[in-house]
């Protein structure tokens, strides 16, 4: 019964945050926007090693004429109570005028949990990706690789952790960086900044949703494209231990 209704509270959440999105995209009349519908599950097998999987769906509005859905999984290894590292990979599929674009994604990374505050940590995620496009929408196969560098932060108002029946809020800012041709000229490809709120239900199940400003380097290197991103996640986590 627990599990209908925590199912029954997200569905209604996405349906007006999807909602609010598209009237925040034609009312401010932002050109590009994109609304995500995001699974995310978390596998603890013991105290060093767990797996993540997320599968998501990613709808282009405005000026954004696609569809896109990806799946990605990673294994992680907990080195100490500040570090981990984990590699990983991710599919992409992206439809845009009844063309498609596949990317293969494999990633490795490094997190460093410093400081601790009372409540949370601030985490920093650096992350290698090396990506690999098979694209029909402009006939052509593609290698890239980039450099990600993220910071993020999500705790309570309270000087306490996040715990079962609590509401909690997220921030997070991210940068990209060129490392082999990923845009000619330009070093920063892109920077992302978010911020949310979210509520854990138990020890397993926690909801959250996002708002991300998102500017990417073009290939003059002097304008950016500004898209508004609105997330929705629902997150799982399994103890097997």
């Amino acid at each position: 019964m627990h599990k209908l209704l925590y199912l029954i509270v997200i569905l209604l959440s996405f349906s007006f945050y999807k909602t609010v999105a598209q009237v925040h995209i034609s009312a401010l009349e932002m050109n590009s926007g994109e609304i995500r519908s995001i699974y995310h599950q978390k596998i603890i097998f013991n105290e060093k090693y767990r797996s993540s999987l997320d599968a998501g769906s990613y709808l282009g509005i405005g000026n954004n004429v696609w569809t896109r859905w990806g799946i990605r999984g990673g294994l992680i290894r907990i080195v100490n109570s500040r570090t981990s590292v984990d590699v990983g990979f991710m599919y992409n599929h992206v439809t845009f005028d009844h063309k498609i674009s596949q990317e293969f994604r494999p990633h490795q990374s490094v997190m460093v949990n410093y400081p601790t505050l009372a409540n949370s940590a601030i985490q920093h995620r650096l992350r290698l990706e090396e990506r690999f496009f098979i694209d029909d929408i402009n006939e052509e196969r593609t290698t890239r690789s980039r450099i990600r560098y993220r910071i993020n932060n999500s705790g309570t108002l309270k000087s306490k952790p996040v715990a079962p029946k609590s509401f909690f809020y997220r921030l997070s800012a991210e940068w990209n960086f060129n490392i082999y041709n990923e845009i000619e000229g330009a070093f920063l490809l892109r920077g992302r900044y978010g911020i949310g709120y979210g509520y854990q239900f138990n020890s397993r199940y926690t909801a959250d949703a996002t708002y991300y400003f998102q500017h990417d380097a073009q290939q003059d290197n002097n304008h950016h494209n500004i898209i508004h991103i609105f997330q929705i996640t629902l997150r799982h986590s399994i103890r097997l231990n």
